[in-house]
């Protein structure tokens, strides 16, 4: 039982569910929820858990609870055992010497289980909540670029100088240094994006793609990097995942809970993980055979859930 190589990873439930518009999912959790659904998806198996970061609820609405995301992750990095990282940290929220800092001391506490995913933000609500600037999208995205040179810099060097277009640093002292350095990574799908992966991070979180799109975006990238002289980085996916005993009962049930708004039901089944357990099993082992590393599951309601999610784990197992 030791087959299972592609890393399984969740998101934490952070939202009270992740579909817009639809009502029947879980309740808007609380801390002590999120925190009992990582002990037990650590229980089960699961490798890693996912934190989406946002100041306000950019699913259920801006009067919906949203716990700070940062603060969720120091807390859940010391009642777990399991890799721990956001989906996707915003890089606007943080200065990125402040969030350097962060990030070592957490890669210090999770003794090397911390993972830093980054990405240029894209709700322009929160942004004006909270007085932030919000930019252009290529201009995010250079943002972001300067962030994470930034970071690497702090980490890697005594004394970091530093004048970019956005983000200067003069002198900068970052004591200890994270040792191991946490990998980095990158959320986006733009032709922006795309280059700042190419040139910056260790991995890309992709958005939900189907098996297909992911083939083709895996390929590019490894082009990208071959023309740049860069070796391989990981590559992870999420997924809205739907298990029941059968498939079209999963498939039912999907129908079912989005009343198949402007194709939603199909654009779940073509990009998710929708059916039984083998089914679902052999679709994660074909996104492994075109490129991906990590599976990250957006499971409603979480906790209930991760029961159907153990089946397919021990599929995974076998196979």
């Amino acid at each position: 039982m030791v087959a299972k190589t592609i890393k399984i990873g969740i998101y934490l439930p952070v939202y009270g569910g992740w579909l817009r518009g639809v009502e029947e999912e879980e309740n808007l959790p609380t801390y002590d929820y999120v925190k009992k659904v990582a002990i037990e998806a650590e229980k089960i198996g699961i490798d890693s858990l996912w934190i989406p970061d946002h100041l306000l609820n950019p699913i259920k609405g801006e009067r919906s609870p949203c716990p700070e995301a940062w603060t969720v992750a120091a807390a859940i990095v010391e009642a777990t055992d399991r890799i721990i990282s956001h989906t996707t940290l915003c890089e606007a929220f943080r200065y990125p010497a402040v969030l350097a800092k962060q990030a070592a001391t957490l890669a210090e506490i999770s003794k090397g289980r911390f993972l830093l995913s980054i990405g240029a933000g894209w709700f322009r609500r929160e942004y004006e909540a909270y007085g932030l600037p919000f930019y252009e999208h290529n201009d995010r995205v250079d943002r972001a670029r300067e962030a994470i040179q930034i970071i690497k810099k702090l980490w890697e060097e005594d004394e970091v100088t530093y004048k970019g277009k956005y983000y200067s640093i003069k002198g900068g002292i970052l004591e200890p240094k994270p040792d191991p350095r946490p990998p980095i990574w990158y959320a986006g799908m733009s032709e922006a994006s795309r280059n700042l992966v190419a040139d910056e991070v260790d991995g890309w979180l992709m958005g939900r793609c189907s098996v297909e799109e992911v083939r083709k975006n895996v390929e590019d990238m490894k082009e990208r990097l071959r023309k740049r002289g860069r070796g391989r980085i990981e590559f992870a996916i999420p997924a809205f995942t739907f298990i029941r005993e059968t498939d079209e009962e999963a498939r039912r049930y999907v129908v079912r809970l989005v009343r198949d708004k402007r194709g939603l039901a199909k654009r779940i089944m073509d990009t998710g993980l929708v059916g039984s357990p083998e089914t679902v099993a052999k679709r994660i082992r074909l996104l492994e055979r075109v490129g991906i590393d990590h599976v990250l599951l957006q499971l409603t309601p979480t906790l209930k859930e991760l029961q159907r999610v153990n089946e397919v784990l021990n599929i995974l197992r076998k196979t």
